[in-house]
């Protein structure tokens, strides 16, 4: 039985659901005899140094609650280490607790974190810093950018989704050249996700066959299309039908280079990461989740 977890929750994730999240996390694993410290995170960027703080003084089962991004955070504290990540699904997108089986229901969290099994997982890693999901550049990064510069009070599904039409408006395709183990891509590209694991943008299953621990990134190269093709593609790919579109192409790869004319950001976790030219690689096995 896990004999001590150090909670970080972001408070305002989710709307303050992290919060209380969190609180009931930490009240249930002490009824059950476990230990339990709960830390707030207060700015962004905390998270991270909040979980190297629990390294440095001896803390080895870290749980994080929030969304993709609170997670983001962690596991930069986290990765290469023999710490044990558990995550607590409660932001507005939680696409690794998809991509991992993993529920929201409190209960079911609290079962996975006393009695569940760790698993080695990949991470991307691209400018440095380190990955779960999926790192993009095109039309979802124009969509993430717009997303975290004008926040919704929808939820998370809505949101991407009124970002996605906000941002078709007026897009225009980047030409890039993509090198890999599969060869070279040079065109306009709607988008190009280099994934990790299936899902981004609060369940969109762009990658449908990416596995988190298979050491490869899965790239989902969509050509420039038009805006009704954009939009019947969107809707099909909460599905992973997009994969069979003849404008889509999936590649596999262990390392991708990138380079653009365009000035172009990637943003990974919905986070953003760093500008192109750039490289992404994965790192087999540099984080385990309790499962």
């Amino acid at each position: 039985m896990s004999n001590h977890w150090t909670i970080i929750a972001n408070p305002v994730s989710g709307r303050g659901r992290a919060r209380r999240m969190g609180e009931r996390v930490a009240d249930l694993l002490r009824e059950r005899g476990v230990n339990a410290d709960l830390i707030m995170s207060e700015a962004p960027g905390d998270c991270e140094r909040l979980a190297r703080e629990v390294l440095a003084r001896g803390g080895r089962q870290v749980a994080v609650c929030g969304g993709d991004g609170t997670v983001h955070e962690v596991i930069n504290g986290l990765a290469n280490s023999d710490a044990v990540l558990g995550v607590v699904p409660c932001g507005r997108g939680n696409d690794l607790a998809r991509a991992l089986g993993l529920s929201r229901d409190v209960e079911d969290v609290v079962n996975t974190l006393v009695h569940g099994v760790d698993r080695a997982i990949d991470l991307g890693k691209a400018g440095g810093r380190f990955f779960s999901t999926v790192a993009s550049l095109g039309f979802d990064t124009a969509v993430a950018q717009r997303a975290r510069s004008r926040p919704s009070r929808l939820g998370g599904t809505a949101s991407y989704c009124l970002a996605v039409l906000q941002t078709l408006s007026g897009y225009r395709s980047p030409f890039v050249r993509l090198r890999g183990d599969f060869g070279v891509f040079e065109g306009r590209v709607l988008l190009a996700a280099t994934a990790n694991a299936p899902f981004y943008g609060s369940g969109i299953k762009i990658a449908p066959d990416a596995i988190v621990d298979d050491g490869m990134l899965d790239v989902c190269i969509v050509a420039d299309v038009s805006r009704w093709t954009v939009l019947r593609m969107f809707l099909s790919a909460y599905s992973g039908a997009h994969a069979g579109h003849s404008a889509v192409r999936v590649v596999q790869t262990r390392t991708l280079q990138i380079e653009s004319d365009d000035s172009l950001w990637i943003f990974a976790d919905g986070e953003p990461m760093c500008e192109v030219p750039a490289k992404i690689e994965v790192v087999p096995g540099a984080l385990k989740v309790r499962v």
